[in-house]
């Protein structure tokens, strides 16, 4: 697979892109942008942002929706789920917390402030199996939320003084007499500068800097006797530091604009082609000059010609989170939708516990997302949702009732219709034809939602 020139020319890959007469804003530009900025969107939404056009989709998407799915204003809704966590997560199971994100996320007016949360909880990838606190998780899962489309320092500065983070890399051990490294150094290699871009000595003198930080009570307490006030070195800084100019010390660094805008790249434009230095070092210059400002890069990306090239499409594999929450709110299954424990199983299958990442790298992501027992668990998913028996994830949809709402009354129609809205320009003209020969939509249906073109974003 060659890598597509505009790759290795980034003041063509970054100029916005333009439709013309031979470029067209069509409905697989639409679809693109929806499954790499949120999550699949329904009809109505495809059809809306067709008529509006790529700059003002772009700022939709930014700004959030006025309306939830369920019927709500933003704002209410937002206020409802803020109330149900903080009602449910003190004592839940692993999976109340991931069923009370996953519904945040069926019907979520801002998706993609919440792929960004996703996003974020990757990167400061912190889980359940050793903080053992609900509360505590679901307060890091806020505190990414509200930071995942704001500024990059406050929410760096924040994830240090957050009670999982400081369990879940032993802060909580790093006194005076014996710091520990483990935030300092995690810090550096996975959430600022990547490796090769510090020293040992850097992480042991940060290590001083942070000493003093503790959980007490479920709340951050610094606690003075326990920090170290003597001078340290921390890349090329000298002084008594403390935990608090270790953020901005990282920040300064050119390195680590340039490591946030090739995870950006990678999650938003391809994950099998290089990226090259070039590429986003160009990126990264707004994006430091904006004060760290997430949304710069982020529409750049969106409104780029880079992200618009038909070569780029679908070198993404869809992650189960993706995959199963762009499917229903597709296929319109939110009166009633699925359970939401049965959701999170679910994802679970397919490789992605949320709360639960493998590693304080996250997951891989990738080719990993897709062997052979993952991709039975999809297809099984995707087969539950069409199923008249499944009384936790089916008997929620009729693909024909969908398609009539939607204009498509025959076979034919109802067929195209489906491809239409779930794959747009993925599938050939012969395989259009072979499934137009389909008379009932269900049987279509299964046959999109297990193809290996729908897996990919």
């Amino acid at each position: 697979m060659n890598a597509p020139p505009l790759l290795t020319d980034p003041a063509r890959a970054w100029a916005p892109w333009n439709p013309d007469s031979k470029a067209r804003w069509d409905l697989a530009r639409v679809g693109h942008l929806h499954r790499r900025a949120g999550f699949a969107p329904s009809w109505a939404i495809l059809q809306r942002d067709l008529g509006d056009g790529p700059a003002a989709s772009v700022d939709r998407l930014i700004a959030g929706e006025p309306t939830a799915g369920d019927g709500q204003s933003a704002l209410d809704f937002d206020a409802m789920l803020d109330a149900m966590t903080g009602q449910l997560a003190e004592g839940a199971t692993l999976a109340r917390l991931q069923g009370i994100w996953l519904y945040r996320m069926v019907f979520t007016p801002h998706p993609l402030r919440e792929r960004m949360t996703l996003f974020w909880h990757n990167h400061f990838a912190t889980s359940h199996s050793k903080v053992k606190n609900s509360l505590l998780m679901q307060r890091q899962n806020d505190l990414l939320r509200s930071h995942a489309l704001g500024d990059f320092k406050t929410m760096l500065s924040a994830v240090g003084k957050d009670p999982a983070m400081l369990i879940w890399l032993d802060s909580t051990e790093n006194r005076k007499a014996q710091p520990n490294e483990n935030y300092a150094r995690e810090v550096m290699e996975l959430f600022t500068l990547g490796r090769g871009r510090y020293t040992e000595k850097d992480v042991r003198e940060a290590a001083r800097a942070f000493t003093g930080w503790f959980v007490v009570r479920d709340r951050f307490c610094e606690i003075p006797g326990q920090h170290d006030p003597s001078p340290k070195q921390v890349l090329g800084h000298t002084g008594p530091l403390r935990g608090d100019d270790i953020p901005s010390i990282l920040l300064e660094q050119p390195a680590c604009a340039e490591f946030l805008c090739e995870k950006l790249i990678r999650q938003f434009v391809t994950e099998v082609d290089p990226i090259s230095a070039d590429l986003s070092a160009s990126l990264a210059q707004p994006f430091r000059e904006s004060g760290y400002d997430i949304r710069v890069p982020l529409r750049t990306i969106l409104r780029s010609n880079l992200f618009h090239d038909e070569a780029l499409r679908r070198r993404r594999v869809k992650c189960p989170v993706e995959f199963t929450i762009g499917t229903i709110r597709a296929l319109e299954i939110l009166k009633p939708t699925v359970q939401a424990d049965a959701l999170a199983r679910a994802c679970g299958q397919m490789g992605q516990n949320l709360f639960a990442p493998p590693s304080v790298a996250g997951w891989d992501g990738g080719a990993t997302w897709a062997n052979s027992t993952t991709m039975l668990a999809r297809a099984n998913f995707a087969l539950s949702l069409l199923s008249d028996q499944d009384a936790a994830l089916g008997k929620r949809l009729n693909a024909n009732e969908l398609a009539a709402k939607h204009g498509a009354t025959t076979p034919r129609d109802a067929g195209n219709f489906l491809i239409e809205l779930l794959v747009q320009d993925a599938f050939d003209r012969k395989l259009r034809e072979r499934l137009s020969t389909k008379v009932e939509s269900k049987e279509i249906a299964a046959t999109v939602l297990t193809s290996p073109e729908y897996q990919l974003a």
